[in-house]
């Protein structure tokens, strides 16, 4: 911010001083490729697009000025150094000049031109000729001395100027996900400061055709074109500068994957197509099941199993919160918590987060997170268009469920299982349907019409969804399709939830904030927004 505030102190006294601030001026002289060293004669003249000169620095163009050369550059303020006076005038009338430099260093030479001549339009002389402009419009009386007080030019329109004359200024660097397979969509993004910005990506030090976006998206990566490192060159008049670059490593076959930490298996799901929701004719389909085409353009992984007992034991110990660590009605390591909220499954995911980040293995763009309800159906049909996904008819034999009476009587188990004790579908998940409800991210809406892309649901609500069913729900209930909503707040014995890794795509929505069970944030007038605990 320093250049700022000395470019805005310049600026302040140009508005009142039209002509009588020399303007900066920086070059460079070489002779046969070799920096010149030490001092010489120079000459200096505006002249328009035509060749016609309208400034020169003495009162004719051989009046000479001293200046000192440091290895090959030089600085003069124009207008300044006994110069002729440069006036911002010069620079209303005019739309090209050029600057033309000549030097001599005594050699018997004589005056030589130094070449190419630079033009000299985005300069903060340009900003003073706007400033004179306006001032040549207003008519007499048309502004009166009460009218012109301090701030009457606010600080982002004199910003939005002086961003004019300013270098770019790298505000994001991009960042490759740290795992990413063939046929993902991939998303580099950057961002920048500045006007008038161009921008261009690079791959291993080429520039990448069309690139020239703050953001290069490839839409079905692979590894043999798409391996690579990647930066990105944003430029304005005044320089460029380069952002760091990023390395692109593209996986060649998707494989499962394993948290270290709680030793949690989960497989990789492909992105794909397919129909969401059931047919009209399904039996004991809801009014909420709208058939629908869902495309999801990211691959991700989900686990092979619902978290256990021992697993959520192993995370929310001793967390802060003062979450129960061990919650479950049903107890045993391996099978499914229950009697956890969606709130509690949050906390769970972020401690996840942190362990593995803390030991390594939290690769760059990744997290831990619970999966879309589009997400869920996906894996759970696993390529199946049945009411189940091992087809359209269920028995005991399927999964852990209500099949014989009520809740408390018949020969059904009336409680959960072990987590894989039934077959998995055919992508390798076991009990998607049955022994435990699954929180799912979305809050409860009505199906949007027409066909979706990633699809996760509203951005407020009352209910958060779960999925799949409990060993307390009739057949019709583990319908891959069958939804259910509830409170986040609420706890059952028969809810669980079950995690999905994916790389976190770039928010560039507007930020919204979301509290928790009476969670609230306080601010004080005139201090800036900030988390708890955190300086601003």
């Amino acid at each position: 911010m320093k250049k700022l505030a000395y470019f805005l102190a310049f600026v302040f006294c140009s508005f009142f001083v039209f002509s009588s601030q020399p303007v900066p001026y920086s070059g460079k002289v070489s002779i046969n490729g070799v920096n010149y060293h030490g001092e010489a004669k120079f000459t200096f003249a505006l002249q328009d697009k035509d060749g016609k000169v309208r400034w020169r620095n003495g009162t004719d163009g051989e009046k000479k000025i001293r200046v000192q050369v440091f290895n090959g550059r030089y600085t003069v303020l124009l207008g300044g150094q006994g110069m002729n006076v440069l006036p911002a005038q010069l620079f209303l009338d005019y739309d090209e000049l050029y600057l033309r430099v000549r030097f001599d260093n005594g050699d018997g030479q004589g005056l030589r031109n130094l070449t190419p001549y630079q033009r000299i339009t985005a300069t903060p002389r340009a900003l003073v000729a706007e400033v004179a402009k306006t001032a040549n419009s207003v008519k007499v009386g048309g502004v009166t001395a009460s009218q012109i007080k301090n701030n009457t030019i606010t600080t982002a329109q004199l910003n939005e100027q002086i961003l004019k004359y300013l270098k770019p200024e790298i505000t994001l660097a991009p960042q490759a996900p740290g795992l990413v397979f063939n046929g993902q969509k991939v998303t580099l993004h950057s961002r920048a400061e500045g006007k008038y910005l161009t921008y261009q990506w690079y791959k291993n030090g080429l520039p990448i055709a069309g690139a020239t976006d703050d953001r290069f998206v490839i839409d079905d990566v692979n590894k043999t074109q798409h391996d690579g490192n990647y930066y990105l060159v944003v430029t304005n008049d005044f320089g460029s500068v380069i952002t760091q670059a990023t390395s692109l490593v593209v996986e060649g076959t998707p494989t499962t994957y394993t948290v270290g930490s709680i030793n949690m298996d989960m497989i990789f799901c492909p992105p794909g197509t397919f129909t969401m929701g059931s047919p009209s004719s399904e039996t004991g389909r809801g009014g909420d099941e709208t058939q629908h085409q869902v495309t999801l353009t990211h691959g991700f992984y989900l686990g092979k199993y619902e978290v256990t007992q021992a697993q959520y034991q192993t995370v929310m110990n001793g967390n802060p919160a003062g979450r129960n660590a061990d919650p479950s009605q049903f107890k045993g390591s391996n099978r499914p918590v229950e009697k956890v909220s969606w709130n509690d499954a949050q906390i769970f995911l972020s401690r996840l987060n942190t362990m593995e980040q803390t030991a390594g293995r939290l690769p760059t763009g990744w997290k831990y997170v619970l999966p879309t309800e589009a997400q869920w159906e996906y894996a759970c049909r696993a390529g199946t268009a049945t009411a189940y996904s091992w087809g359209n008819d269920i028995n005991s034999s399927h999964a852990n469920y209500n099949w014989d009476g009520g809740p408390t009587d018949g020969n059904d188990f009336k409680q959960t299982r072990d987590v894989g004790e039934y077959a998995a579908n055919p992508w390798g998940f076991f009990d998607m349907q049955g022994n435990v409800w699954e929180w799912v991210y979305d809050w409860k809406a009505v199906y949007p019409s027409g066909s979706l892309i990633n699809p996760d649901g509203p951005v407020s609500g009352s209910d958060r969804v779960s999925r799949g069913g409990s060993y307390l729900s009739p057949s019709g209930n583990l319908r891959s399709a069958r939804r259910q909503s509830i409170k986040p707040s609420s706890r059952f014995n028969d809810r669980g939830f079950r995690v999905c890794f994916q790389a976190v795509q770039p928010d560039t929505a507007n930020p919204e904030l979301e509290l928790f069970e009476g969670a609230a944030i306080t601010r004080q007038a005139g201090h800036a927004w900030a988390e708890p605990g955190v300086e601003a």
